[in-house]
């Protein structure tokens, strides 16, 4: 699964672009911002793949409605532009993926999260997880002479902080081969038909254990005729929270108070706005830390290394 949004070479872009890029333009004074701020700047990538986003008109009016400032939406091209325009100061606000907001925290130190999704059953993230038929090894550590398959190599998502673990110098045992099929499609068919002894995936996460059991890894390989007590994990990294929402730092404190509590009751107050929001999780959104991005920083420091 890529959460990033993200490839390796993009990441490897993003790094150096801006390793010599210093956060500037400060915002305004705290005291009367209101008078001196101007307009609002928020960055997105479009889900499409292209330079539009839908519903622009609806999402501005809803900004402004919230906010009492003018707004400008601006659509980036990809998350490596959208994480220079915020360094930069050329926009307040931007809408992230978890790794992408991983490089800009990593390399700015000018952003802060402010509220992200969450699933319908009420995940709020994901873990990486190694999965392996129940009785067939006992964790990572007894992985000697195991067949291991995850997605392709190039792919930034979860399952990078498995592969991490598994190819960490001192562990106490190697598995036979680590196998890079053609998408995570290919590596569950393999681990499906016997072809692998573990698999490399992903779970969603929250304030319950397994929270939204309906998707994730496991949930495919029921879906391709496995029975889930024949299975088990035997392991899973840290929660990757689900990409956020995430302001400079140095945006009025009232400014960044009303635009949480628009994300906060947009779900329930304006669920067609939400919907342009956010299409992919339906849960809303709920406030978060810049701790919760540990695990995403994880997997951007594996591949900005390279």
């Amino acid at each position: 699964m890529a959460i990033a949004g993200l490839g390796r070479k993009q990441l490897g872009v993003s790094a150096i672009a801006l390793a010599v890029v210093t956060c500037v333009a400060p915002g305004p004074a705290q005291a009367g911002w209101e008078d001196d701020f101007g307009t609002l700047r928020i960055g997105m990538v479009s889900n499409s793949g292209g330079r539009g986003v839908a519903g622009l008109g609806q999402l501005t009016t809803a900004y402004e409605r919230a906010t009492g400032v003018s707004v400008q939406i601006m659509v980036a091209r990809d998350y490596p532009a959208l994480i220079r325009a915020q360094a930069q100061g050329r926009i307040h606000y931007a809408v992230y993926s978890a790794a992408a907001y991983g490089v800009a925290a990593a390399l700015c130190g000018c952003v802060e999260p402010l509220a992200a999704p969450r699933g319908l059953g009420g995940a709020t993230g994901v873990q990486a997880v190694a999965i392996g038929r129940r009785g067939g090894s006992d964790g990572l550590a007894d992985i000697e002479g195991a067949r291991v398959v995850s997605g392709p190599g190039e792919e930034v998502g979860p399952q990078s902080l498995a592969m991490a673990v598994i190819a960490a110098d001192g562990t106490s045992a190697r598995p036979a081969s680590i196998t890079h099929a053609a998408s995570q499609s290919e590596a569950e068919r393999a681990f499906i038909e016997g072809e692998a002894d573990i698999l490399l995936g992903w779970r969603p996460t929250g304030d319950e254990k397994d929270a939204d059991p309906s998707v994730g890894t496991l949930a495919r390989l029921e879906a391709g005729g496995m029975a889930l007590d024949g299975l088990e994990v035997l392991w899973a990294s840290d929660t990757i929270a689900y990409g956020p929402h995430a302001v400079r730092t140095d945006l009025p404190d009232e400014l960044k108070r009303r635009l949480g509590r628009f994300l906060l009751h947009v779900h329930e107050q304006q669920p067609d706005i939400y919907q342009l929001l956010e299409p992919y999780r339906g849960g809303g959104f709920a406030p978060i830390a810049a701790d919760a991005y540990g695990g995403a920083r994880a997997i951007v420091d594996r591949y900005a290394s390279r």
